[in-house]
Order: structure tokens, then sequence, then C-alpha cells
């Protein structure tokens, strides 16, 4: 293996592959490759074969399973198209991915797993009946009766979970129970450093999953109420903390009257105050958007999982 640099676009030129953003795909020793790649991602590396495995999925499962350390394996599956691996990876990605793909390919051509010339679904020859399509963003070609199978079966997987009950006052209990924790969270952030907005992302992350954990819909309702139940639980405790800090006093007002006087006169105080309030807000807004990522997918999936192929998509 040599150390000079070898990115994907390198890869993807040396093997006639397609590049996509932060993946590429096409014929890799006759069998249907793609190959997602993201330094940031979790997982970071997602190396996809297909081929027909039924019959043979145990004995696959076996074979990643005793040689995981040597192909450098942090998670694989066999699933309904062929198999998936995730390499762990640091340096010199794609000349070790070229070795991992020769490993694997080599071991589905010796023991007799079809290629891409082969349906993956039925595991019939595809000849002139065949339909280039992709299945959860993986292209390859199948015959056309299996693919409008395909699309049936997540249409149907669809329609059961729009179907499914949307228990909404559930959905919010959870994600009032999330943001409740995230503001015991606020308080000791505080207590510690006298900066606590780091909550609020915990809030906003961790309010959208116990919505859904609890029952709820992911809707857009699910959106806007997360972000603003935490940024209301998270601005009244930091409210409360301030006040529990301020010196004793005869009533409410005189509290309010002495934290508005370090505001006005403490430099170091009203700074503090101002990267709170900003950073709670932002904190928040940056987990919504994540919520907000998460719903548009849950949405369009039915497009995303199942779906034919667009000529640039195709091999």
């Amino acid at each position: 293996m040599t150390n000079e640099r070898y990115k994907m676009r390198d890869f993807a030129r040396v093997h006639g592959f397609k590049i996509e953003k932060h993946s590429c795909f096409g014929s890799y020793a006759g069998y249907r490759v793609h190959i997602r790649y993201r330094p940031l991602g979790n997982p970071s590396c997602l190396l996809t074969v297909v081929t027909n495995t039924k019959g043979k999925d145990k004995e696959l499962e076996k074979y990643l399973e005793r040689h995981k350390k040597e192909l450098k394996l942090s998670a694989y599956g066999v699933v309904g198209i062929g198999l998936m691996v995730s390499p762990q990876l640091y340096t010199n990605v794609f000349r070790q991915l070229e070795e991992i793909l020769d490993k694997i390919v080599g071991y589905l051509r010796k023991n007799n797993f079809p290629d891409g010339e082969v349906c993956p679904y039925c595991g019939k020859g595809l000849e002139a009946d065949r339909t280039e399509m992709l299945e959860s963003g993986i292209p390859f070609a199948a015959h056309e009766v299996c693919f409008e199978r395909a699309l049936a079966a997540a249409r149907q997987k669809e329609a059961a979970e729009q179907g499914r009950k949307d228990h909404l006052l559930r959905g919010i209990l959870g994600a009032l129970l999330a943001g409740v924790v995230a503001a015991a969270v606020f308080a000791v952030l505080f207590l510690w450093w006298e900066f606590g907005a780091l909550a609020a992302l915990v809030g906003a992350l961790s309010g959208g999953w116990l919505y859904g954990k609890f029952g709820g819909k992911n809707t857009l309702f699910r959106v806007v109420f997360v972000f603003f139940s935490t940024l209301i639980l998270q601005l009244a405790v930091y409210g409360i903390c301030l006040y529990l800090q301020a010196p004793p006093a005869e009533s409410i007002g005189e509290v309010l009257a002495g934290i508005g006087g370090r505001l006005r006169e403490e430099v170091g105080f009203r700074v503090l105050f101002i990267l709170n309030i900003v950073f709670i807000v932002v904190l928040d807004m940056a987990g919504t958007i994540f919520n907000f990522i998460s719903y548009r997918r849950e949405r369009a999936r039915i497009f995303l999982l199942v779906r034919r192929a667009e000529p640039s998509e195709g091999c």
C-alpha cells in the first residue's frame, strides 16, 4: 500500500465509478458496489455489495464474523439486497477499501454468490427484463416485477406508519420530561461555571427523541413543540438560578432590581448573561434543525427507500 494521496475521486476514476455527494458507486469485479464516506459521519464509511444471498445468508455472516478483524469491520450485516459493512478506517481510506473489496468480492465469487447480472431479490438472471432502481440510496438492477413488489412493500409499510395512532399527549409528556431533565442539567452547569446553555441542545435532541418514544408521531407539531418547550424551560430555570443567586431581599421587585443593577454595572455578569441567553436560543435552534431534518427525511422515505433510478444514477 502506498502513502500517496488517494481520494474518492481517484478511486472512482480507476474503477469507473460514478460520484455523488459523499458517495460513489459502480461495478467492481462484476458486483454492484456502493461506498458512502463521510469522515464525520456515523458510521464514517459504509460499503454495500449487492448480491442475492438467499440460502447463504448465515454462511456469509459467519465469514464476516470470522474475518471482521482482518477486514477492519466495526459493524456488518446481511440485508435483503446483499451485504453492508462498516470498515473503521483512518488513513489511506480508499486504498484500504480496495483491499477490503478484493477480499469480499473474492469470497463471493469463490462461493458462487451471483453478481450484478442477477436480480438480488429473486436470484434469477436479468437479461432484457431489467430496471435500474435504488433501495435506501443503493443503485442496482432488478426485474421489473421485483421492483414493483419492493415498491409495493415500501408503500404498505408507509401506509401502516401513517395509519399508526398518534399519541399526542404522551408525546408531549415525553418532550416535557426531557425538558425538565435538561433544565436540571442547566442548573448544575450554572452552579459550576455560571454558563449552562449547553443544556438547551440536550433538551432539544432528547425532547424530540422522547416525544417519539412516548408514542408521538414525527410531525411538524413535534418539531415546533419541542423547540418552544425547551426554550421556555431553559429560560425559566435560568431566571430561577439568577433569583437564587441574588442577595436576600424583602420582595421580588428588590431582587429583580438588584439583578438589573448588576447588569448595568458588572461587565462580567452582563457578558455571561448575554452569552447564556444567546446560546440557549442558538443551541435550541441547532437541535430543532436536527429534528426538522429527521421529520423531512421520514416524510420522503418512500422516495428514498425504493424508486426508479434516474439516467445519471444507474451504472
